[in-house]
């Protein structure tokens, strides 16, 4: 609670959130997975989170608000046994809380877990199931942030006059 508190008073110091009616939860995937299991088990929770209803992917977290979802991945072969390597890793991730107005993300979970390389439906739809349970814990927080944007909307884009010949 006091987490939320401190970021509903921060927020109510900057500027405005985007605003938008679409009541999904932002979620940005950030992927540090050099080893081919690792950045395929990334590639398939970010389909995961495409396909849900209740979340939308986005590129970063320097506009709006929503949760960071950063991976970090080893093969947990690799040097050790070649004949294993490429099979398993150990995945770490750590969720996190963003809003334009922080001066950074807000950290809310972490864990590490093995995951196979014929294994990805199955666990990336259970860091969809942590990614609900997060926004479950911070619902209220979520609910005022929507609620501050739809208030008080960010100016439109800014265009650009194209370049003359």
């Amino acid at each position: 609670m006091i987490l939320a508190a401190v970021i509903l008073a921060l927020l109510s110091l900057g500027t405005a959130l985007p605003s938008t009616t679409d009541s999904r939860i932002d979620v940005a995937v950030d992927c540090h997975c050099p080893d081919p299991v690792g950045a395929g088990f990334c590639a398939a929770f970010k389909q995961k989170v495409i396909a849900s209803p209740g979340y939308r992917l986005v590129a970063n977290t320097s506009t709006g608000y929503g949760i960071g979802v950063h991976f970090s991945s080893v093969d947990l072969w690799q040097g050790i046994n070649s004949e294993l390597s490429g099979r398993i890793t150990a995945v770490s991730v750590a969720f996190t809380i963003y809003a334009e107005k922080l001066p950074g993300e807000v950290y809310a979970d972490s864990s590490v877990f093995r995951v196979g390389k014929d294994t990805f439906p199955e666990m990336s739809a259970k860091i969809v199931g942590a990614l609900g349970q997060i926004v479950n814990l911070n619902s209220n927080l979520f609910n005022q942030m929507r609620t501050e944007s739809e208030k008080n909307p960010a100016p439109g884009p800014v265009l650009k006059p194209a370049p003359t010949p």
